[in-house]
């Protein structure tokens, strides 16, 4: 039988509770739901997202928003979550991917693909049709308890990889282009630079 201390119980409940407020983001996206987006994120919060970067709030109706416009379809999940606590603030790294239909309209795959990928694929083979992207990353954040409850300070995102149908990976163009954060092996990836 293993003995639990008080605090790892307190440990598990935090865990437990940080794993909440990020699966229910990836809820709000695929639900478009505003309010619920909202409530991730503390009223002082931040989101680095490369398309985005700023206040949170305004984030919540920025995504909700681009997704119901832009995307056919969307996709997003958590996979591997490490959390590392520290009294009232917790640093997570969570892999995520995201698989997406560009609605088929040229200047909104344009905008999230690139130029380069319009002339090779869409002006030059006549494919109008719905282009995806599956784009795979990190969400590095921070959150904090307050008054008992966890929700997400700053939320920073990482590329790490992308696939586009029919093309393959785009980094310099379109709303990959605003991804200037990258993922890259050892101690110089984004996530180090979070955890004191």
């Amino acid at each position: 039988m293993v003995d639990f201390t008080p605090g790892d119980l307190s440990e598990l409940v935090a865990r437990k509770n940080i794993l909440d407020v990020l699966t229910r983001y990836c809820r709000a996206l695929e639900r478009c739901d505003v309010e619920l987006m909202r409530s991730v994120y503390w009223d002082d919060g931040r989101d680095d997202h490369g398309v985005f970067s700023g206040d949170a709030r305004a984030f919540a109706e920025f995504i909700i928003d681009g997704i119901q416009n832009w995307f056919e379809d969307a996709v997003h999940a958590v996979m591997n979550v490490h959390v590392e606590i520290f009294g009232d603030t917790a640093y997570t790294e969570s892999y995520f991917y995201s698989l997406c239909t560009v609605a088929a309209d040229r200047d909104k795959a344009a905008a999230v693909f690139g130029a380069s990928y319009v002339r090779k694929w869409i002006d030059a083979r006549g494919e109008p049709g719905p282009h995806r992207f599956f784009f795979g990353g990190r969400y590095v954040d921070r959150l904090e308890r307050r008054m008992g409850e966890w929700k997400i300070a700053h939320r920073q995102v990482v590329m790490d990889w992308n696939m586009n149908s029919p093309a393959s990976r785009i980094l310099d163009e379109g709303m990959f282009a605003t991804l200037r954060l990258r993922g890259v092996r050892g101690r110089a990836d984004p996530v180090f630079a979070n955890i004191p």
